[in-house]
């Protein structure tokens, strides 16, 4: 088994990257508090695409909690293109980890032609989308020289959640003792990652040889999981390029289930909820027609297991634990690839995002370069 790639690496640094944001998350959060502490907000709209829009999504639950107003998680192009807003009091944020996505600039563009407040979130300093919106904060998860980003999904998303944490607490919408309870529970997610890479790691030894001829992979999963679903498809078929799909389970059961054959591989991210158990049944069913089911859950409820599932004690908590489910996703779009001959690093074309325009690249900030 490979290891030696930064994917890799940057799985394992996702734990730190994280701590960091936390501790951090005054000084890194400042300009765009002291900007909008005194600026009424109603809504919100946040807008990324590919595992900036996860990532969103990963943050929307806590967020609307903590806010207890609406936030959406969209697309650029569907905001710049479709989107009717009603209330002035909108704040459209921006986030692009690269900072130079074209689609992410149309998007600010049209919330600020629409008389509407906007922030901009990257990890590049220099990132074009800063001037495209009234502040700039910085995800602070180091220069990911990687085509597919691994650290950098849960850092957008507790970047996210630091942002509207720290301008609830300026506005006095959450205590300090509730923020106190959030981030422990944070905290106890976060020292679970380190586990949840080696019990991953040693998993997918298992399953490699079974996985690897695969041409049809699918991911499948629930609630706040979700967001997980979509970005372990996305990192798989980014690295794996085989073709890879990603469903919530209930839309898997309205039609999704008829195209299942033996050739079919499928992931279930089966979180603790209400749906654990119809996915146990789910697969009891499935096995009828693919041999190639691998479970990843929790032990709790899961009478009959094979080497084929990840049972393992994940922290459970709905609002973080996808920064748990997202790792064994990671650890496959890492190393399946290297067992293929593939370089998980670079993507099959670095030039792409040049060639068709969805990206400026600036020969320094290509996350396929060393410079």
């Amino acid at each position: 088994m490979l290891l030696d790639s930064k994917m890799y690496d940057y799985i394992c640094e996702t734990p730190v990257v994280l701590r960091n944001i936390i501790n951090n998350r005054k000084e890194i959060t400042k300009s765009f508090v002291n900007y909008y502490k005194d600026i009424n907000i109603e809504q919100i709209y946040v807008m990324g695409s590919g595992t900036s829009y996860h990532a969103v999504l990963a943050a929307k639950a806590y967020l609307e909690e903590i806010l207890n107003m609406k936030v959406f998680a969209m697309y650029p192009t569907h905001f710049e293109r479709s989107e009717k807003i009603f209330n002035k009091n909108t704040l459209v944020i921006g986030v692009s980890q690269s900072g130079q996505s074209l689609s992410t600039v149309a998007g600010l563009d049209s919330a600020k032609e629409k008389g509407l407040h906007t922030a901009a979130i990257s990890e590049n300093p220099t990132a074009l989308i800063f001037d495209h919106a009234d502040t700039a904060t910085r995800i602070e998860v180091g220069n990911e020289k990687c085509g597919a980003k691994t650290k950098g999904y849960a850092g957008t998303t507790v970047t996210l959640m630091m942002m509207l944490t720290e301008l609830a607490l300026v506005k006095g919408m959450i205590s300090e003792d509730a923020v106190q309870t959030y981030l422990s529970r944070m905290n106890t997610v976060i020292d679970n990652l380190g586990n949840v890479t080696e019990a991953s790691t040693e998993w997918y030894g298992r399953i490699k040889d079974e996985l690897l001829p695969s041409k049809r992979i699918i991911v499948v999963g629930y609630d706040n999981i979700y967001a997980d679903v979509l970005e372990g498809a996305l990192k798989i078929l980014e690295t794996v390029r085989q073709g890879v799909t990603g469903y919530d389970i209930e839309e898997f059961f309205h039609g999704i289930y008829n195209s299942i054959t033996e050739s079919a591989h499928i992931f279930y991210l089966a979180s603790k909820g209400d749906y654990k158990p119809r996915t146990l049944k789910l697969i009891e069913i499935l096995s009828e027609w693919t041999p190639h089911n691998y479970l990843i859950t929790s032990p709790e409820g899961v009478e009959h297991s094979s080497e084929k599932d990840l049972i393992f004690n994940f922290v459970e908590d709905p609002l973080f634990s996808t920064w748990e489910y997202i790792i064994p996703m990671q650890i496959v779009a890492c190393l399946a690839p290297q067992d293929l001959g593939i370089n998980p690093d670079i993507p099959k074309d670095p030039l792409f995002h040049k060639r068709i325009g969805s990206k400026i690249l600036d020969g320094v900030r290509d996350n396929f370069s060393d410079k």
